[in-house]
């Protein structure tokens, strides 16, 4: 994504935590134009909990990243952190895949503890290989399916409403039954008070 922005004049502050943030410090920044090397800062910290002194005028979570977390409160804390860090009237935007139907339960039932996607996040090819010290150079991330319900829930008590709910990025509508939903938010306008009289 950071590529994409070279030609504009945006700073780029990427996050990430544990092992996704020493993958994503791996990449060459050598590689990068020197320009974009001056906009570009990647914060080692846990994004539930990060907070900047700047304001973004957007706010991205691409590709499941919103998934990687394990619970419905680290969700709202990560969507916490996202209403933090926008400027007035910005846009969250980020994407995640769907729990396929056949997963869904009953309420009281949690179908989605210890599933894996269908859709490898790990690629088969690349097998884990031992380093000197006994470590292995690549991990699985699992992701965490959750429902477009606890979605909505975890954006309303993070004080985030959608502007618009998508099942793809070519702008079609949600619909029950998608297997992905895109989204795009805003902090919730606090009601105005009435005027004195």
């Amino acid at each position: 994504m950071a590529r994409g922005e070279r030609r504009r004049s945006f700073t780029v502050v990427g996050g990430a935590r544990g092992e996704a943030a020493r993958y994503a410090s791996l990449v060459p920044e050598a590689s990068l134009p020197p320009e974009l090397q001056s906009r570009m800062q990647l914060a080692r910290a846990d994004l539930r909990s990060l907070r900047l002194s700047q304001r973004f005028a957007a706010v991205f979570a691409p590709r499941d990243a919103v998934a990687l977390v394990a619970t419905h409160g680290d969700l709202e804390a990560l969507f916490t952190t996202a209403r933090e860090h926008l400027q007035p009237g910005a846009a969250f935007a980020f994407d995640l895949s769907l729990p396929p139907q056949r997963w869904l339960f009953p309420e009281d039932a949690d179908p989605h503890e210890g599933v894996q996607p269908e859709r490898a996040v790990f690629t088969p090819h690349l097998h884990s290989r031992r380093t000197r010290q006994g470590h292995g150079d690549i991990h699985r991330l699992l992701l965490r399916h959750f429902t477009t319900g606890e979605v909505d829930h975890a954006l309303g008590a993070a004080g985030l409403e959608a502007l618009t709910r998508d099942r793809d990025f070519e702008g079609r509508p949600w619909e029950p039954g998608a297997d992905r939903l895109v989204v795009v938010a805003q902090a919730r306008s606090e009601p105005s008070s009435p005027p004195p009289g």
